[in-house]
C-alpha cells in the first residue's frame, strides 16, 4: 500500500509493535477515511479494529477495504467512550485525529485508550505543535484551542507546547518522543509540525 508522507511515522510504530511479545491486536481511534492507516497493520498480519465518529469517513474506509480485500473492523463510535473491555488490545493509536476536540476531551480519550490497552502494550499518539504554520498566535486564548476552517467546515484544532502532552502519559513509559515538520503543499497539511509519542503502558 502506498503511504501518504504524513503516515510514515506509523511504519516506525509498526516496527516497535513487532518487537513486543503480545497478541497482534490493534485499535485505531479515528480510523476512517479514504486511506485508513489500519491497512498498514492489516497487511502485517494484525487483527485490526477501529472507531470513527463520522459515518462518511467509515463509508470511505469500507470502500477502501473492499477494494483491497481487507477486514478492518471499523465501527461508528466515540474515542471518549470506547465500547471495548479493559486491557483488550495490545496496541492502540490515534494518528492525526485526537486534536480535533477540546483538550478536556483529549484527556478523556487518552484515559480511554489507556484503559483498553494491556499492560506492556504500546500506544502511539501525535499532537500538532504550536510550530505549525496554521497556528495563529494572534487569536490564541493561551489554551491552544482554535476553531479553523478545514475546507468548507469549521473544525477545532488543538496545538501543544513541546512538553504539554507529557501529562497524558503518567501511567506509561515514554519510549520515544520526537517533533517533525511536514513540508507539503496540501491545504491544512502545509507546514504541519507534529509531536509524536510512542509509550508503553506500565
Amino acid at each position: 500500500m502506498d503511504l501518504h508522507r504524513r503516515d510514515y511515522s506509523l511504519q516506525g510504530f509498526l516496527q516497535e509493535c513487532n518487537k513486543i511479545d503480545l497478541e497482534k491486536k490493534i485499535l485505531d481511534c479515528g480510523a476512517g477515511g479514504p486511506t485508513p492507516p489500519l491497512a498498514i497493520f492489516n497487511e502485517a498480519g494484525y487483527k485490526t479494529y477501529g472507531i470513527e465518529i463520522l459515518e462518511s469517513r467509515i463509508q470511505q474506509s469500507e470502500k477502501f477495504a473492499q477494494e483491497h480485500n481487507m477486514e478492518l473492523n471499523i465501527i461508528l463510535g466515540d474515542m471518549r467512550e470506547l465500547p471495548y473491555e479493559d486491557e483488550s488490545f495490545s496496541f492502540v493509536f490515534s494518528h492525526h485525529t485526537i486534536h480535533h476536540m477540546t483538550k478536556k476531551d483529549i484527556a478523556k480519550a487518552m484515559k480511554e485508550m489507556e484503559r483498553v490497552l494491556a499492560p506492556g502494550g504500546l500506544i502511539f499518539v501525535n499532537f500538532p505543535s504550536v510550530d505549525c504554520a496554521s497556528y495563529d498566535e494572534t487569536i490564541d486564548t493561551s489554551s491552544g484551542e482554535l476553531v479553523q476552517m478545514h475546507g468548507d467546515e469549521e473544525v477545532i484544532h488543538c496545538f501543544f507546547q513541546d512538553n504539554e502532552a507529557d501529562a497524558y502519559f503518567g501511567n506509561f513509559v515514554i519510549k520515544s518522543k520526537n517533533k517533525w515538520k511536514l513540508l507539503i503543499n496540501e491545504g491544512w497539511f502545509d507546514g504541519i509540525s507534529m509531536i509524536n509519542y510512542t509509550a508503553m503502558k506500565k
